[in-house]
C-alpha cells in the first residue's frame, strides 16, 4: 500500500515537473532559418551561422543583395541586426529591426537604418512593417 502511494505522488511530481519545464521553455522566437516571402516580390532566406540573402523579384528576375543577419531574442520584441550588405540601397548600412512572430511560419518586421542601435523601432507601425511568411 505505502509502494502504491509512494508511486502515485512520484509520477504526479514527476508531471508537474515536466509541465513546469515546458512552460520555461516555450519559445519567444521560432527558427529563422530558411525562406521567407512576404508573398509581393520579396524574400529573405536566413542561412545558419548569420548569412543570408534579400531576393526582390522584377518580373522574372531576382536581384539579390547578400547580408548577415544577428537575432536577439532576449529583446522584447525580438532584435534583428540586418548588415554588411554586399549590393543594393542597404550597401554600406546596418539596419536595426524588431520582430513579431505570429506563428511559426510567419512574422512581421519593421527596420530603419541607423548608425547606432537606439536607431531601433519601438513599436509596429502598420505603414512600415513587413509581413513575412515561411515558404515550404
Amino acid at each position: 500500500m505505502m509502494n502504491q502511494h509512494f508511486t502515485s505522488v512520484l509520477l504526479l511530481m514527476t508531471g508537474l515537473v515536466l509541465a513546469l519545464q515546458s512552460c520555461q521553455l516555450a519559445p519567444d522566437c521560432y527558427e529563422l532559418t530558411g525562406r521567407w516571402s512576404n508573398r509581393e516580390g520579396q524574400d529573405l532566406i536566413f542561412e545558419a551561422g548569420g548569412s543570408a540573402l534579400w531576393l526582390t523579384r522584377f518580373g522574372s528576375q531576382y536581384d539579390t543583395m547578400r547580408f548577415r543577419y544577428a537575432l536577439d531574442c532576449k529583446q522584447a520584441p525580438p532584435a534583428l541586426d540586418l548588415s554588411d550588405f554586399d549590393s543594393g540601397p542597404h550597401q554600406g548600412k546596418l539596419l536595426y529591426a524588431i520582430l513579431e512572430w505570429q506563428s511559426d511560419t510567419s512574422f512581421r518586421m519593421r527596420y530603419e537604418p541607423g548608425a547606432r542601435p537606439e536607431m531601433r523601432p519601438k513599436a509596429f507601425d502598420p505603414e512600415q512593417t513587413i509581413k513575412f511568411f515561411r515558404v515550404q
